[in-house]
């Protein structure tokens, strides 16, 4: 069995790493694969094991006064810059803002504000520790001060300067995006790369393509093999050359999970053909690659990189005699990518297939030459940015289109299914083709139906810092109550801009097996409930915009209307007494205002059996106006201040459980401790310290226990 040094590894891993399923389920494996295995296989297994307990350290490390940080990379957005690199054997990320010293190659001391990786906050969001975790990152901090820089010593220092200077002068003498795709497919780095084309490669699946990957290795050996061919050298001296050039690639590239993986194959390809010596398994000497990688850096166990290079290759070797031509090696590719990244992508491209087989193409023999042609003769830059505009101008065609389908979140039970149906496609459609992808779609399909269709009726507090942003489930009816909003310095010039519309609401909603939304209720102009919503009308299409029919800011208003009117959503005026839904009754405003807090839309809704008082900021003067009402949830109003949710309206209401959507340490310093203790005796729950907040089902949990 070729994979047997994998899963004696994976055993230790699993351990490890803290995740035990991959333990029990190598476990099996190893015992079932390791009869007939040779002595220098059970050597080597031996080996690896030991080098994998060795490497094994998965604790956060919390770095205490001034620290000396040798710097790897610089990635900076606007005025704020993220500085990786390592105190001694603890690799960390610091932020510091208008940082004008400290650049890759350098090693300063740093005095450091100690901030702990944050866990998934919401679903379809980012898990910070989880990523921390696969790039093997032990701390995070805020930069108090830095100073005294000076260059790091070793050739990895005088490495990262070279390259550091190169990818000034790129940066310099390019247009953005040329500089991107120069730095990208030249050098590995990723920092000019902006929201809007991260993107266009996530929901496409082609981010593996804007990254040093295996395709560009045999490119490079490819290359490099051509150029040696009229030079009357051994042939052994040339295999030396390129054998030391592609590692010298890797090393300077950074040895990114699929680089490392492409780099090692290739170099163990090179020195078995120095002795003579050919492979006649790749699926063995692509196990053992592996496991080394696994043995010396546990972490990639977690690693998204590791896990698609390294399996993804095992697949295609596995499946090699069942696909044929590259539409559907492509459309392969394509299922196992799925069965990888369902649990970690809202969306996927519909046409995903097709764009792998134009872009890879595309990407590997014009885009990586012209890179390279630019770079080194500047004058061929316009060539290389009508081939940019031209792809540019196909993802701006998808991405209006909105040519994706949502990944519905999958328990357990589900994803076993998803991997099991998938599965048993490969193996029909080896024998009668047709039918096997008939299994294939319909266990996709039955999957994400059946998903949707066992959901109850819910009602999410989504954590969007300091705002409001509640989506409702009832029915056939889904919906969300205002959108938040995060004020941007409109001097800052940022390459990712966070905006929870986009970043937080439409993932949400993708995760929930939605492409629209039924309604979108504004209770309020007031930045912190509306500043999202373009960011959502982008990505999600919304049938209705509900609004107060009193208004205060004409401006905002009229903001809203011509959203409303570019995006083709409808627009729909509540006031006291309405009810747009026969579960939902609106209780104000009733009358004209002054105050656009005064004039927020207050309601009442009963979903799943649960009822609920949502006051958007009403202060504590309006709620004297509200109807008597029994609920089981209420929404602080204000976000906590104590200006609003005063002692009568909790008296009337007596609400089992109260939520707070506030942000974490947020300047205004809600929820006030005046109102806290209004809430004495009952079950409280924050988005700042509990995430995400879903009631269903009688009862009321943060994603963050």
């Amino acid at each position: 069995m070729p994979l047997f040094p994998l899963f004696a590894v994976l055993m230790v891993t699993g351990v490890t790493e803290g995740v035990y399923i991959v333990t029990i389920v190598s476990g099996v494996l190893y015992v079932a694969s390791r009869g007939g295995q040779q002595l220098y296989a059970k050597l080597g297994v031996i080996l690896f094991v030991l080098i994998a307990w060795r490497h094994a350290d998965t604790a956060e490390w919390t770095p205490t006064d001034t620290v000396a940080f040798s710097i790897e990379s610089r990635k900076e957005n606007g005025k704020t810059a993220r500085l990786y690199g390592n105190v001694a054997t603890h690799q960390g990320v610091l932020r510091g803002k208008e940082l004008s010293i400290g650049r890759p190659g350098e090693t300063c001391l740093v005095e450091i504000e100690h901030e702990p990786f944050q866990p998934l906050r919401n679903i379809g969001g980012f898990d910070e520790q989880k990523w921390a975790a696969s790039a093997n990152l032990s701390f995070k901090g805020k930069i108090k001060r830095i100073d005294e820089c000076r260059p790091t010593a070793g050739m990895d220092g005088w490495m990262l300067r070279w390259k550091e200077r190169r990818l000034q002068q790129i940066e310099q003498q390019y247009r953005g995006d040329v500089a991107l795709y120069i730095e990208a497919l030249l050098f590995g780095e990723s920092r000019m790369l902006d929201e809007q084309t991260s993107f266009s490669y996530r929901v496409t699946g082609l981010l593996h393509l804007l990254v040093i990957s295996g395709s560009h290795i045999a490119l490079l050996i490819v290359a490099l093999q051509t150029m040696f061919r009229p030079i009357p050298i051994r042939r052994e001296t040339k295999t030396m050359l390129i054998l030391l050039t592609i590692t010298a690639f890797g090393w300077l590239t950074g040895f990114s999970p699929p680089v490392a993986r492409a780099v090692l194959v290739a170099d163990v390809l090179l020195i078995l053909s120095l002795f003579g010596v050919s492979v006649r398994d790749p699926i063995r000497l692509l196990s053992w690659c592996a496991t080394a990688m696994l043995a010396f850096q546990p972490h990639l166990l977690s690693n998204l990189g590791f896990q698609l290079t390294v399996g993804m290759t095992f697949f295609l070797l596995v499946t090699r005699k069942i696909w044929t031509g590259l539409l559907e090696l492509s459309v392969f590719a394509q299922l196992f990518g799925l069965l990888v990244l369902w649990q970690v992508q809202p969306i996927l491209s519909i046409v995903a297939p097709l764009l792998n087989i134009v872009m890879a193409f595309c990407i590997s023999w014009v885009m990586i030459p012209l890179a390279l042609v630019s770079w080194v003769v500047p004058k061929i830059a316009p060539l290389f940015m009508s081939v940019l505009d031209a792809i540019n101008g196909i993802f701006s065609i998808h991405n209006v289109g909105r040519l994706w389908t949502p990944l519905h979140e999958l328990t357990f039970p589900y994803q076993v299914v998803l991997w099991v149906g998938i599965w048993i496609s490969f193996i029909i459609i080896e024998q009668k083709r047709r039918i096997g992808w008939v299994v294939a779609i319909m266990t996709c399909g039955l999957v994400a139906g059946w998903s949707d269709w066992s959901e109850s009726p819910r009602v999410t507090f989504l954590d969007v810092g300091q705002g409001d942003a509640i989506v409702v489930e009832s029915g056939e009816t889904i919906g969300v109550i205002d959108v938040g909003g995060v004020f941007q310095d409109p001097n800052e010039q940022k390459r990712t801009v966070y905006d929870p519309g986009a970043d937080v609401v439409a993932p949400y909603i993708w995760k929930r097996g939605e492409r629209s939304l039924d309604f979108v209720m504004l209770t309020h102009a007031d930045h912190d409930h509306i500043g999202g919503l373009e960011g959502l009308l982008k990505f999600v299409h919304i049938k209705e915009i509900w609004l107060s029919k009193e208004v205060v800011n004409t401006e905002k208003r009229e903001e809203i209307l011509r959203l409303a009117a570019n995006y083709g959503s409808s627009i729909r005026y509540l006031e006291a007494g309405d009810r747009p839904m026969s579960w939902m009754w609106i209780v104000a405003p009733d009358k004209p205002h002054e105050d656009e807090n005064s004039h927020s839309i207050s309601l009442y809704m009963n979903v799943g059996g649960m009822k609920y008082l949502l006051t958007g900021d009403l202060p504590i003067e309006e709620e004297e106006a509200l109807p008597k009402l029994d609920v089981d949830v209420f929404k602080l109003g204000h976000h906590g201040s104590n200006t609003s949710s005063g002692e009568a309206l909790l008296a009337r209401t007596n609400p089992e459980w109260v939520i707070a959507s506030v942000g974490a340490n947020n300047r205004y310093g809600h929820p006030h401790e005046e109102t806290l203790q209004r809430l004495a005796g009952r079950r409280l729950l924050r988005t700042d310290t509990n995430g995400m907040i879903v009631c269903e089902k009688k009862m009321c949990r943060g994603i963050i226990e």
